[in-house]
């Protein structure tokens, strides 16, 4: 949102309450941008029942059967998304039996959407967590036996390490993992942004040591030479 601004910002220490005004405002001007489209995207998903997202996306990479068992086994059993964003994974996903945001502006992100409409997408029926991940929510220790998903959101916190350990935490045997976040950003990143690790091996190392079986690489997503991605479909033990 500020451009070069924003690089030359981020050479400053990380700071979460620096990180999370800049995630308001970035996130009010995206929502006054396209909240209007994405809200008639989203009553539609929301009128069909079915699935929004797909076989083809970043995770399942046209993996149809994969795609179906994950579907067979989250539709029943609980979600949880950590680091939405305005718009998130879950709110689309209305099939789900029971959905779960944690993110620390998750109220502040329905504020501005029914500043545009009157009506947010995440609804009454989404049980949210409008702290910082890093903290446990203690009652979910253990209780997410469908799915977590964590998109573009470990390099905007302050720990991602605990947060990885917290995911680990909620996670039961034969849930999945949905997982993808910039590591490291080439060019220093900006504010908002932290450098995690160069390495996804030591990221794999990570995932394996809490607990989870790699099933596949996922894709990338940003232009080549800007960051280095890390993204990965896994499966707690």
């Amino acid at each position: 949102m500020l451009g070069p601004l924003a690089y030359a910002l981020g050479r400053l220490p990380f700071h979460h309450r620096v990180a999370q005004l800049y995630e308001t405002a970035s996130s009010w001007r995206t929502v006054r941008r396209t909240y209007p489209g994405i809200y008639q995207n989203w009553v539609t998903s929301k009128t069909s029942g079915q699935p929004t997202h797909g076989a083809q996306d970043q995770w399942f990479l046209g993996d149809t059967k994969l795609w179906d068992e994950f579907v067979s086994h989250v539709r029943s059993r609980t979600a949880l998304e950590i680091g939405s964003g305005p718009y998130g994974y879950l709110v689309w996903e209305h099939w789900i039996s029971r959905r779960i945001v944690i993110d620390p502006l998750v109220e502040r992100y329905r504020s501005q959407q029914k500043r545009m409409s009157g009506e947010s997408l995440f609804t009454a029926d989404i049980e949210t967590h409008a702290i910082p991940a890093e903290r446990v929510v203690t009652s979910l220790v253990g209780k997410i036996d469908g799915a977590i998903i964590c998109r573009n959101a470990l390099d905007h916190c302050e720990d991602p390490f605990e947060i990885l350990n917290n995911i680990a935490d909620y996670a039961t045997s034969g849930c999945y993992l949905l997982l993808w976040s910039d590591i490291w950003h080439i060019g220093g990143a900006p504010i908002g942004h932290r450098n995690i690790t160069r390495s996804s091996h030591l990221m794999d190392r990570l995932l394996d040591g809490l607990g989870f079986d790699i099933l596949q690489n996922g894709s990338t997503v940003r232009e080549p030479g800007q960051v280095i991605e890390y993204g990965r479909l896994a499966r707690k033990r």
